[in-house]
C-alpha cells in the first residue's frame, strides 16, 4: 500500500497525498520542464504543499528520482519467464515493451538509463532478464553479460530517438570529397525521427550473435524454433 505521511502536524493540502500521487506529480512535471526542471520546490508547488512536506514519503530527491524510474520500468510489459524455446521471443518482447515506454516519457527516459540498477524495480527487472538469459542454457556471467549488452544497445538508440533531431547544415554539402548524393539520403535520413527499421535490426544482429554462442545442441534447438 501507497505510504502516507508520518508528519503529526501535516502541512495543508498534505492528507490527500500518498508516494503514488507524488510520482504521479513528479512524471507530470518532468514532461513539462525536463528532469532539470524537477526540484522538490517546484514539485511542492504543483501539489500545493511545503516542498519539506515531500521528504516524509521521499528521504531526498534521488530517492524520488528511484520512484520515478520504477513507475516507468513497471509500464513495461514482462511475460511469463520463458523456456529455453521461448528465451529470443521473450527478450524481444521486453526489448520492444521497454523502448515504447521510453519514447511514451522521452523527457524522463533517460532516468532509466542512468538509473536502471539503483532501485528494487531495476534490480527485479534486471534479474528477471538474466534469468531468460540462463534459461536459454547461457552461463550466468554469460547471461550477466548479454543483460547488460542487450540494456546498452536499447539504452542508446532510445537516447538517440528522444534526443532533438540534427540540423544538417547545407555548408556540409560543399566539400569536393563528399559524395553529395549519398550525404543527401543520410542527412534525410538522420531527420526520421523514428528508428524502428535500425531498433529491430541491431536487437536481431545481438541476439544471432547470443544464439550463436548457445551450446551446440541447445544452438540447434533453438534455430529450428526460429525458422
Amino acid at each position: 500500500m501507497p505510504r502516507t505521511s508520518r508528519s503529526r502536524e501535516p502541512a495543508a493540502g498534505a492528507g490527500r497525498l500518498n508516494e503514488e500521487t507524488v510520482v504521479d506529480a513528479a512524471l507530470a512535471l518532468i514532461a513539462e520542464r525536463g528532469l532539470e526542471g524537477l526540484s522538490m520546490r517546484g514539485l511542492g508547488e504543483a501539489l500545493g504543499v511545503e516542498a519539506m512536506s515531500l521528504y516524509h514519503w521521499f528521504a531526498s530527491k534521488d530517492r524520488l528520482l528511484d520512484a520515478v524510474a520504477d513507475r516507468l520500468l513497471a509500464k513495461v510489459v514482462v511475460p511469463p519467464k520463458p523456456t529455453a524455446e521461448t528465451w529470443r521471443d521473450w527478450l524481444t518482447a521486453v526489448a520492444r515493451s521497454y523502448r515504447r515506454v521510453g519514447l511514451a516519457h522521452r523527457r524522463a527516459f533517460p532516468l532509466l538509463a542512468a538509473r536502471r540498477f539503483l532501485s528494487p524495480g531495476a534490480l527485479a527487472f534486471v534479474q528477471a532478464n538474466i534469468a531468460a538469459h540462463a534459461n536459454a542454457g547461457f552461463t550466468a556471467r554469460e547471461a550477466l553479460r548479454l543483460t547488460r549488452s542487450i540494456g546498452a544497445y536499447v539504452n542508446g538508440i532510445v537516447l538517440a530517438e528522444v534526443a532533438p533531431s540534427p540540423v544538417v547544415h547545407q555548408s556540409s554539402f560543399a566539400s569536393p570529397t563528399v559524395d553529395h548524393r549519398q550525404w543527401q539520403e543520410t542527412a534525410e535520413a538522420l531527420k526520421m525521427p523514428a528508428l524502428d527499421g535500425a531498433f529491430e535490426y541491431g536487437l536481431a544482429c545481438i541476439l544471432d550473435g547470443a544464439q550463436n554462442r548457445l551450446p551446440k545442441k541447445r544452438h540447434q534447438a533453438t534455430r529450428a524454433k526460429a525458422r
